[in-house]
């Protein structure tokens, strides 16, 4: 399981470095990391994997998906931003349309 335990890592590396970018609200990033992170995934699914290394998978698969929560959590408090902003923006143009008329 050297290469697979490697892939793991790799793909557990990049969970951190997504959840790391969404913290710092790069979200740029958090997606070009996401892509890279989507390929890993499929390349490491691509070939079954052996029934001696299903816990340590499974593992990591918790621990990953423990950290996409975490990204999903500031997405949705950075989408609550957003369209607080966006009522905001609303509200001006409607009050300078009402000074304008």
């Amino acid at each position: 399981m050297a290469d697979k335990a490697q892939e793991l890592q790799q793909l557990i590396v990049l969970s951190r470095a997504i959840l790391n970018k969404a913290q710092e609200k790069l979200w740029d990033d958090v997606i070009a990391l996401e892509v890279e992170r989507r390929e890993l995934i499929s390349l490491f699914f691509s070939a079954p994997v052996r029934h001696e290394d299903a816990e340590a998978v499974a593992s990591a698969i918790r621990l990953i998906l423990s950290i996409d929560g975490q990204v999903v959590e500031l997405g949705a408090v950075r989408r609550l931003d957003i369209l607080q902003l966006l009522q905001e923006m609303d509200q001006g143009k409607k009050a300078v349309k009402a000074y304008t008329s």
